[in-house]
Formats: structure tokens, sequence, C-alpha cells
């Protein structure tokens, strides 16, 4: 009897240099930027000089904000092309965010020079005038961009941030008028536009005086608040076991979104910044409408420098959820360092119509009227303040902000620490 011939298996075929493209191109759609980059490895490790997916990796890795590795990739794709107009702008975009902006401006000139259509070469390249205080120019090149595609929201929306940061409010509300006209669903778009119609409503004129510098930004307070919260050796060992009770959560389980939350929030209390940023990028990938997350992400983005960004994220947290209050603080308090003050103030009175006993929005409030030289704001926000039994309320009774930020006498200064102290620790304590 003949023996059966055995069945062969079929031989699987080799996945292709696109195959791993576009399978990367796929969950970068779906915003799982790191898992498509691992995709676009491979691509590259099979066809080293494919462009395509230099390019796309080079998208992904501005999504991760790992902007240094995104222009690796861009180089690349212009080496293998040098007229490739996209990889131009997107280099551009993200020398911007390094603070390379001569740069970043090179290569908005080479796109536009290449290619003088192209719409997305004017934002970018407005983006970076206004990042160098520019605001004339950034202003020319969004009106470039509006000629050139006057259906454009995005244009349109980029004009209305410059006008607003200019204060020139009605012809930002104009402008997002636009916006929402062109595309009704731009929550952005109507976001702002009513905080630039409530700045629009401010009665009192902006005078800024007798105190030219930002004190809250500069550091310059007449008490240290870092000092006064600052964690003993008990507090920080508390942290420490907290961290280490996360890491076991997600050794047994990468996919736990509380973990990585509560790790962010843990590394943020122990100034661990960049650690605590990548646990929130983790939280947010693995739920994209993760508000305080944003929120905690905002906050070390902020510590780190990276204002513009944490501007961004508290604005989609806002988006997210709308009674954020904290979020809305939080944001106030970027404006302010940005000296956007009108707006900060707007969302520090967001703030305290959510939250009425909300203290640190109460005492940011009085702080930025007294530096703005509007006395009679600060005043009617300091009574305001003092309805509410806090230590905030201690701390303006012995702390007068109204009358301090001009004081120049170190004694009495180093006082106001002391019963500041004080205070802080009887709260602790209880």
């Amino acid at each position: 009897m003949a023996k059966k011939r055995r069945k062969q298996r079929k031989k699987q075929p080799s996945k292709s240099p696109a195959f791993y493209n576009t399978t990367g191109l796929s969950k970068a759609s779906r915003g799982r930027h790191i898992e498509a980059i691992e995709d676009y490895d491979k691509a590259i490790e099979l066809k080293p000089d494919y462009a395509e997916a230099y390019y796309n990796r080079g998208l992904s890795n501005i999504h991760s904000e790992d902007f240094d590795a995104a222009i690796e990739d861009f180089d690349k794709v212009i080496q293998l092309n040098p007229e490739d107009v996209n990889a131009y702008i997107k280099r551009g975009l993200s020398r911007n965010m390094i603070g390379e902006e001569e740069t970043a401006m090179e290569d908005c000139n080479t796109a536009i020079r290449l290619n003088p259509d192209l719409v997305e070469a004017y934002n970018v390249r407005s983006a970076i005038h206004f990042d160098l205080d520019d605001q004339a120019s950034a202003i020319e090149d969004l009106d470039e961009a509006i000629r050139r595609e006057p259906d454009s929201p995005v244009a349109y929306f980029n004009r209305a941030i410059v006008k607003e940061y200019m204060e020139d409010y009605e012809a930002a509300i104009a402008d997002f008028d636009e916006v929402i006209r062109l595309e009704p669903t731009y929550e952005a778009a109507h976001y702002r536009r009513e905080i630039a119609m409530e700045a629009l409503q401010e009665d009192a004129p902006i005078v800024i005086g007798p105190y030219p510098e930002n004190l809250l930004a500069s550091g310059d307070m007449p008490f240290n608040f870092e000092e006064l919260f600052a964690l003993d050796e008990e507090e920080r060992e508390e942290l420490e076991a907290a961290i280490e009770a996360a890491n076991e959560i997600i050794r047994a389980n990468p996919e736990n979104t509380e973990a990585h939350y509560n790790r962010a929030v843990v590394k943020n209390n122990l100034d661990d910044f960049e650690e605590a940023i990548s646990d929130f990028d983790e939280a947010i990938r693995l739920r994209p409408d993760y508000a305080e997350a944003y929120n905690g992400r905002a906050f070390a983005m902020d510590k780190l420098g990276q204002t513009q960004a944490a501007i961004a994220d508290y604005d989609e947290a806002i988006r997210l959820k709308s009674d954020y209050a904290e979020a809305y603080f939080n944001r106030g308090l970027v404006k302010t360092q940005l000296e956007q003050y009108k707006t900060a103030i707007v969302d520090y009175n967001e703030a305290i119509r959510l939250e009425p006993d909300f203290m640190p929005a109460h005492f940011s409030r009085v702080a930025t009227y007294t530096m703005l030289g509007r006395k009679d704001a600060a005043d009617a926000a300091f009574e305001k303040m003092l309805q509410f039994e806090s230590p905030f309320t201690d701390i303006a009774n012995i702390a007068d902000i109204k009358s301090i930020l001009d004081m120049e006498d170190m004694e009495d200064r180093e006082d106001i620490d002391t019963n500041l102290i004080e205070i802080i620790d009887t709260e602790k304590e209880e």
C-alpha cells in the first residue's frame, strides 16, 4: 500500500516594507503612535531608503513630542528627496518646538519657495513669528494663508488667537465667527470666542503699572510658596511608597490606566516632571477622554517651560470637562506667566464661578488685578476672598498682597514668611 503523502504547510509570505508602513499608518490613525513607530522601524530596517516611512515616523514622533527624533526623520526624507515640501514644513514645525526658530524659519521659507500655494507653510511660519514676538509678521502670514485658501478654518483660528493676544478682541471675534461659519463644530473656536467676548466687555482700561514685571512668573513674590509647601521626609517616603505600589500594578497589568495616572500624579508631587509626562501620555493613550490626565500633563509641561503645550493640554481638559475649575485656574496661572492678564482673569473668574470657595483662584485674581494697577477691581476681589474661611484668607490678612508688592523692607518680608509658615504648619497638623 502506497504511503500517504504528508500535506506541506504553505509558506507564509514575508512581510514587506509597505506592509509595515501601512500597519503603522493604521495604528497612528488611532493615536497609537508608539506602536506605529515600531512598525515604521521595521519598514525602514527592510528598506533603508524608504522615504515615506521616514516621513510617517516623523509625524508620529511629533505626536509623541520627540521633536529631536522627528527632525532626524525629516532630515532623512529631505536627503532622499530634496524637493519634499511637506518634510521641510514638518521639520520647521519640529525645530520651532525645541526653540530653534532661525532654522525653523529657513525650512518654512524653503517650503514656500518650492510651493507658494501650500497654506500649511504660512501657518507654521506665522507660529514662528508669534514665538519671536513678531505679531505683525504672524498676521501677514495668516493673511496670505487665507488669501490662498479662503475657506481654511485653521488659518482664521490662528489669526484670531494672535489678535486676541494683541488685545484686538473685536477683530479676534470676527475671525472666530468665520471659523464657526466654515466649521460649526469647531469647539475651540466657540470657546475662545467666549473668552474674547468677556475680555472685550471688561469696563476698566488695562494700565500696566506701577509693577511692570510679572511678579508671579518671576518668582519675586514677597513669600515663597515652594518653600512653604516643601515635602518633609515622611511625606516623601509616603509618595515613593505610592510609586512602588503603582509599579506593582503596572507590572501585573501594563494597560491599567489609573495606575499610570496615579503614578504620574505622584511624580508631579516629587518634581519628576519628565517621568510624569511619560505616564500621563500612557494614561491618555489608554483613555483619550481623560481630562484629569491632560490637566496633570499640562502642569508638568508648564514646570518644564513648555507653556504653549501646557495651554493646549488645559484647553483639551476643559473641552472634555467644561466644569473643570482646577483646569481653568491652572491655565490662568500659565497665562499670567505669559503676561496675558485679561484672559488669565477670565479663567480665574470661571474657576470661582464653578467653585465659589476656590481660594487659590481668588488669591491669584487679586494679585493679577494688583499688578495691572486695577485698584478698584483688586479691592473688590480681595473683599470677596475674605468672605471665605481658609489659610489663604489668613495669608491675605497677614501679607496683604495689594500693599506689599512694592515692599522693599526685607525684614518685613521675613516676618511675613515666618507667619505664613506657622499658618501652613498649623493647617498640616489639622
